[in-house]
């Protein structure tokens, strides 16, 4: 829903950042845009086969739905992953990844 602003309708986004902001959970905003930039940084191919499934102390846990992907993202890809989610953040969050193996949604 959106409210009325100086100029107009003003989107949601924003007014629920700074809500969160002025509760102190500002941190909390910033940990949850890691799912929701995952997609996006990753690309389609990777996407279908990894998804975040926890962030908890800079730690990001990514499930990978085979060991070939799973031994692929650790080897290869790792370091270029967590530098780009990184960037893509208010401030660098994410301190390691850790892939393992697990059920991963089909919805991309």
């Amino acid at each position: 829903m959106e409210r009325e602003g100086k100029n107009g309708p003003e989107a949601i986004g924003p007014i629920v950042r700074e809500i969160l902001s002025r509760l102190g959970l500002k941190e909390l905003t910033a940990s949850s845009r890691v799912f929701e930039i995952w997609d996006t940084v990753v690309g389609a191919a990777i996407a279908v086969h990894a998804q975040p499934y926890s962030f908890r102390d800079g730690i990001l846990t990514v499930n990978v739905d085979s060991s070939v992907w799973l031994a692929q993202l650790e080897r290869y890809r790792k370091r270029q992953i967590r530098d780009k989610l990184n960037k893509e953040l208010p401030n660098p969050l994410v301190k390691k990844l850790i892939f393992r193996f697990g059920e991963v949604s089909r919805y991309t």
